[in-house]
């Protein structure tokens, strides 16, 4: 394998991991309020308030196979 920017012979191969962190806040429940208006009435729409505020958190890692130069450090 050859190095495109330099032309050396001296390419290592390595994988290359990155993660990324999503957030997801959870917000009024508006089904939770009607079952609870259904079964309480008024005081049952506070129901919907239920678990809100409450944050879930998604880490999804990638990994790619790198070419690296050792001569001038040029990834492709």
């Amino acid at each position: 394998m050859v190095c495109p920017r330099c032309g050396s012979h001296d390419v290592h191969i390595a994988t290359v991991s990155d993660s990324q962190t999503t957030e997801k806040v959870k917000g009024f429940g508006c089904i939770k309020a009607c079952i609870g208006w259904l079964l309480f009435s008024l005081p049952g729409i506070l129901c919907g308030l239920c678990g809100m505020g409450k944050r879930k958190r998604t880490t999804t890692v990638y990994s790619k196979v790198v070419n690296v130069c050792k001569n001038c450090g040029y990834r492709f």
